[in-house]
């Protein structure tokens, strides 16, 4: 059987919704997914009907109370048990994802690995929700205990499905709170499995809900009075109409929306490992990445080296189907493919000197090639928008704070980085550049364990470690008089 046969047998298995415990069809409209290395239709689903959005919502509401009354060590059990079924499974998990989405079948399966270590990371907190002790004086005493926020709605995206649902639904999970999460239309397989897989490792019926669905549904679901905290991940444009659809129900908000991360590099680096890096952080995933590394800026002296480096990485890279786990898959669509060429195409017309790809291939499918422009402006739209594809552009800097000046140059801030020797100067960058995570010498090099999110136009709020638990942790406080 090839991987693409078990792909579709694997998939036969998996139902369109999760509602209270029991995988059922879903009842709204009928949506044909698109294999994005042949683009042929490879399998069809149901998304979810605003009666069953109703009836997930309704089903948390109603587990919430039993779940966020067991014992932390209870809560822990099942969530450890989870992370053991993704792992026993993971095989079939990045065959579905890697089908799905698009991406190379061993960055699939990292995804899905990753999916497992967040649950076993956040079972192994729900013990560890401390709340404080507050000196009012003799006479008092003052604590804060931390609740449950409530049922908690995950409007997920199509390029990390798996990883993204656990990011977000484990930590709430692990406070207490209950779960309803809606994958994106165009990946809806691995959140249903998780969700199936939870109820077998003793969540209870109503804890973890999937629907699925587009954007309408995600609507119904974020504006839904039985929704206490939206967490989304996508867009800059959607995550507006998220933060305007959770104030009908007054939810909380968490958002991690785009990126045009700068990666610095001053002319003192090991430039063989700073294009190692920048290769890997813009395309990987087919630079279908939210923190990927889009911007180079580096110092005059060094820059046609480097980009030579870079140019040499990206014409060694396979494109193959993904299943074959290449280098380079397609993109996820044949609208991001479109976005992608659209971008390039005006950045051509406006003049811009692209040095590598910057033209789709020929071969069947969604595939775009590494594409490299030099030397552009910070006003360029191709330096100030997510292209969300394959494609890097270089700044020039005269020195280190020319650098930071261009890196803060744009509305995003969601992940940044440097390369030099100097430690002095690599302290100020991070401290000064307008990021919520910043990498030196090694981008993209951290840990699942770190906080993650943005500042400006690229979100609000922290997922990720321990700061992860706090959207769905309510301190209470208790003032006892005596």
């Amino acid at each position: 059987m090839t991987h693409f046969e078990h792909a579709v047998e694997a998939s036969a298995q998996v139902p369109h919704v999760f509602i209270n415990g029991e995988g059922r069809q879903g009842l709204g409209e009928v949506r044909s997914l698109i294999d994005p290395a042949t683009e042929q239709v490879w399998l069809r689903t149901r998304d979810a009907s605003t009666i069953q959005v109703d009836e997930a919502v309704d089903g948390a509401r109603a587990a919430l109370p039993n779940w966020s009354r067991f014992a932390p060590d209870e809560r822990s059990k099942p969530l450890f048990r989870l992370a053991d079924l993704i792992e026993a499974h993971a095989d079939d998990l990045a065959l579905l994802e890697s089908q799905n989405v698009g991406k190379p079948l061993s960055q699939a399966r990292r995804d899905v690995c990753r999916a497992a270590d967040y649950f076993r990371f956040y079972a192994g907190a729900c013990d560890k929700l401390n709340g404080e002790t507050i000196p009012l004086g003799p006479e008092q005493t003052a604590m804060t205990l931390l609740d449950p926020v409530g049922v908690t709605a995950h409007v997920l995206p199509w390029n990390f499905p798996i990883s993204t649902l656990a990011r977000g639904a484990a930590p709430a999970l692990a406070v207490g709170a209950t779960v309803v999460a809606k994958p994106s239309e165009l990946t809806p397989l691995t959140a249903v499995m998780v969700a199936k897989f939870a109820h077998q490792a003793g969540v209870p019926a109503g804890v973890f809900n999937v629907v699925c669905g587009d954007g309408h549904i995600g609507a119904v679901l974020t504006s839904h009075q039985g929704i206490d905290h939206v967490t989304f991940t996508g867009s800059v444009e959607t995550g507006r109409k998220v933060m305007q659809a959770a104030s009908v129900p007054l939810a909380g908000i968490t958002l991690e929306l785009g990126g045009k991360s700068p990666v610095v590099v001053l002319d003192d680096a090991d430039l063989d490992a700073a294009a190692q890096d920048i290769a890997r952080g813009i395309f990987f995933n087919a630079g279908q990445v939210c923190a990927a590394g889009s911007r180079l800026i580096c110092q005059r002296s060094i820059h046609d080296d480097l980009v030579a480096r870079i140019i040499a990485i990206a014409q060694d890279m396979e494109m193959d189907a993904p299943l074959n786990d290449p280098a380079l898959g397609p993109l996820v669509s044949a609208k991001q493919l479109a976005q992608v060429e659209g971008f390039v195409s005006r950045a051509k017309e406006a003049g811009l000197t692209c040095v590598v790809g910057g033209k789709r291939t020929e071969r069947l499918g969604f595939y775009y090639p590494p594409t490299i422009f030099t030397n552009v402006p910070l006003d360029a739209e191709i330096a100030q928008s997510e292209v969300f594809g394959p494609v890097l552009i270089t700044q020039v800097c005269e020195d280190a704070e020319d650098a930071l000046t261009l890196a803060n140059g744009t509305n995003f801030g969601l992940v940044a980085g440097i390369y030099t020797s100097n430690t002095s100067k690599a302290m100020q960058f991070a401290r000064r550049v307008h990021a919520g995570q910043v990498f030196v010498n090694g981008f993209l090099k951290g840990s699942d364990t770190v906080p993650f999110g943005g500042v400006k136009h690229s979100g609000i709020g922290r997922e990720k470690g321990l700061a992860g638990l706090a959207a769905y942790a309510a301190p209470k406080s208790i003032v006892l008089n005596h």
